[in-house]
Formats: C-alpha cells, structure tokens, sequence
C-alpha cells in the first residue's frame, strides 16, 4: 500500500451507520411530537476501518444485507455516517446503482449533463465529453427520449457511460458490470481496466468471484457490518465460498478409518495442497483422492493436450436423500475454468445410506496453458447447495508446454497459423480469399 495515511484515496475509521426502523410511518410524527421512542435501531456498520491505496484495485463481498452499499453510499459522500472517520482524497466517481439521480422525464442527454455536474465536471467539460459519451453508451437517436421510455439496459449503459467519462482518481462500482449485452459488458470491463492501467484507485463489489480475483489485487469480506476478512483475492473466494456454503471443518473426519481403494489414490493427511480450506457438515466425508495421468499414474505434472483424470472417494456418515458431488478447476489466481457435477450432467444419483461408499471420477483432455492449476472438490446437498465435505484446491498441478503458442496462453486450443506472402498489389476492397480448414479436423 502506498502513502502514509493522509495520502491515501480512502481512509475509513472507526465507521458506523445506524438506522432507524419504524413500523408505520405515522410513527416519525408521532415520535416527534412526544419524543418518545418509536422506533427500532439497525446497526449496518459497526466498527469499520480500512485503508485504500493509490493505484490498488480493492473487491468487497458479502452476502446480502452485509453493509456494502451502505459503505459505499458513505465513501461516496451519498450517504450520512452516523460516527467515525471517512477521508476521500482525490477526485471520485461512484456507480452505485445504475440509473440513480438520473429523471425520469429528462432525456438521456439532459441527463447526461446533470450527472456529469453532479460529478464533478464543468459544463464546458461536460459538453466536450458528451458525444463520446453517446457513442459509448450506443444509444443512437434514442439519447434525446425521455429516460423513463429506456430499457433497463439502456439506462444501465447511459448512466456508465456518463461515470466513467470523468477521469477520476477514485471510481467505486456497485454490481455494475453486468449493463446490456455481452459485446457492451465486454467494452465495460475495458474500461475498467484502462482505469486499473492509469493507476486509478478503484473499489468493485460483485457477487462474481471471477471478477473478484482476476480484477483486484486485494478483497475484503463484510458481514454483519464489520469487516470479516482482508486479504489476497484467490484467499478471499475461498473464505467466502465457505461462508456461503459450509462451516468450516478440521481435515480430520469423523469417517470410519479405510484405506483409499482406487489406484493411484492418497490418503488425506499426505497429499492435500497447501493453502487447501476443507469445510462441510460432516454428513459423509472424503476418505481417499487422487489425480493421475492417462496411464493411471500419480501425477503432478501433465503436458498440456494430454489425458488425465482426478477422483475421490466419500463414505456417507448420515443417511443422504439428495445430494451431488463435483470438481472444480481453478487457476492460480482463483478463477475457476471449468466444473462438472453429476447433476450438470444430469446423472442423478439414488439416496445414499449411512455407511455407502462412493467414487467420483472426472476425465479430462488438460488443454490449459503452462502454470500452475488447482482443483476443488466434494459433496453438497442436493437442494440448497450446503457442503457435505469440501475441499477447496485441494490438488496442486502444473501444466507444462505446449510450444508455438504466447507463454502467457491460459487454455490451449491447440492452435496452428500459417502466413503466407501472395506477391503482387491487392485491389482497395478486395476481400481475403476463403479457405476451407485443414481436412485433419475431420479425422480428430
């Protein structure tokens, strides 16, 4: 983090928000009139410190009513805080909840105008920006209806366009960057991540743990109105996958002792990654996994594009009359690629009874690029999704090669290009001869 602390784009201490809770509404007169107490207090934020600094792409999650967008409304000057500490330093721009503070029966380019002065921007500034800001947003003629006759989408674009045409030292996003279609969320994770080129402090809540941790450098959890974990983002989805999802569990079961059977399995207590969360109600429990190459071997080291297989085996504590078990690969940043379930694959399995066993196999052809991997894996019940046993990056693998491709490659597709010079002057216009592919795709 860098700067002391009177530097730092955001500086929260010591924060709390309390509200006041009525049954009626009738009770804020009455309440005024007597001065007597009609209400409830609801304690949003208690307690809340956290430091900012320049340049750092900070995420906040938490599950629904933890405080984030009370924290946010606050950071951003929207909000009154009911005591603490709260230091901005440096220009701000806030999406909060897309299409707030814009008129309903002012058109898209009054309002465009207002909110650019509400942001900070001078007239001559907001004028000067406004038609790349239409252009952007892709709004066309439509700029010049009233705000109230756009789709929800359309005013989610306007309203991004409009904060992220400011050059702000500060941008705050609130679950903003699902606006319109994929090719418009594609041009706002651009954006966003011009801004985290320029060196702009900037603080994302998003319920999507893949843009948590291959966006930020740092996440927090709040919960309850405080503060539940700060740390790296791949640490974070973890923790907060578990609190999601399961309670936390020693690595040790309470499953009867027996040897893993399958070949090429580990027990627990040797093979399990380092930094791996296990979690679950203990309703059956992981007694053996594994992860071997195409010839059934141990492995920890696989060539992209070649065959390999991870597994385990659960034994069922309590009696289990929905349930689904599955695997997750991640990469080292916590970004999961890819899963698989046996309900996702519509292989419902009957009830289990206390004392089964059960073995999960995944193949799979490892087209990923060089690196390092990890995969999650365990059982849930059926209906809410609350783990039974979980392991979470439990096996640790590295990819090695392919050749030919760019060394920062995440997945190989096994990709082959051919550039061939064809002397003499192309017509203006002429398009590129269509090729057919090569006929070896049909042979694969």
């Amino acid at each position: 983090m860098s700067g002391t602390a009177s530097e730092r784009p955001i500086r929260v201490e010591a924060l709390s928000k309390i509200y006041k809770v009525y049954d009626n509404p009738a009770d804020i007169l009455l309440e005024a009139l007597t001065r007597r107490a009609r209400h409830r207090q609801h304690l949003a934020l208690d307690d809340v410190s956290v430091s900012i600094g320049r340049g750092e792409v900070v995420g906040l999650v938490g599950r629904n009513g933890a405080g984030k967008s009370t924290l946010l409304k606050i950071i951003a000057g929207t909000l009154s805080k009911t005591s603490g500490v709260v230091e901005v330093n440096g220009r701000l721009a806030a999406i909060l909840e897309l299409g707030t503070g814009f008129h309903p029966e002012y058109t898209g380019r009054e309002n465009v105008f207002m909110g650019g002065l509400c942001l900070g921007m001078s007239p001559s500034e907001v004028r000067a920006k406004m038609q790349s800001i239409i252009d952007f947003s892709e709004l066309g003629s439509a700029i010049d209806d009233p705000f109230r006759t756009y789709s929800s989408g359309m005013q989610g674009r306007l309203t991004f366009s409009t904060a992220t045409a400011v050059d702000p030292d500060i941008l705050i996003v609130d679950e903003a960057l699902a606006v319109g279609d994929a090719r418009f969320q594609m041009k706002c994770f651009d954006r966003i991540r011009d801004f985290k080129r320029g060196g702009k402090t900037i603080l994302v809540v998003s319920h999507d743990m893949n843009t948590i941790t291959t966006f930020c450098d740092r996440a927090l959890i709040l919960e309850y109105g405080r503060i539940l974990s700060d740390g790296h983002p791949r640490q974070i989805a973890q923790e907060y996958h578990r609190l999601l999802f399961g309670r936390a569990a020693p690595i040790a079961t309470s499953a009867p002792a027996v040897a893993p059977s399958a070949p090429g399995a580990a027990s627990l207590d040797a093979s399990i990654a380092e930094g791996a969360q296990r979690y679950g109600d203990g309703a059956a429990a992981i007694v053996g996994f594994g992860f071997v190459d195409e010839h059934g071997a141990r492995a920890e080291i696989i060539q992209s594009g070649a065959r390999c297989a991870a597994f385990f085996e659960f034994r069922v504590n309590r009696d289990l009359p929905d349930w689904s078990g599955g695997f997750a690969v991640k990469d080292a940043k916590g970004t999961v690629l890819t899963g698989v379930t046996n309900k996702s694959q519509e292989d419902r399995r009957e009830p289990l009874s206390a004392g089964d066993t059960v073995d999960c196999r995944a193949e799979m052809t490892m087209w990923l690029g060089p690196g390092d991997y990890f995969i999650g894996f365990g059982l849930a019940h059926g209906v809410a999704g609350e783990k039974i046993d979980f392991i979470d990056n439990g096996i640790h693998f590295k990819i090695m090669g392919p050749s030919g491709v760019f060394t920062n490659s995440l997945v190989n597709l096994d990709i082959s290009a051919d550039f061939t010079l064809r002397p003499g002057a192309k017509e203006a216009g002429d398009p590129p001869a269509a090729t057919a592919v090569s006929s070896w795709t049909e042979n694969r």
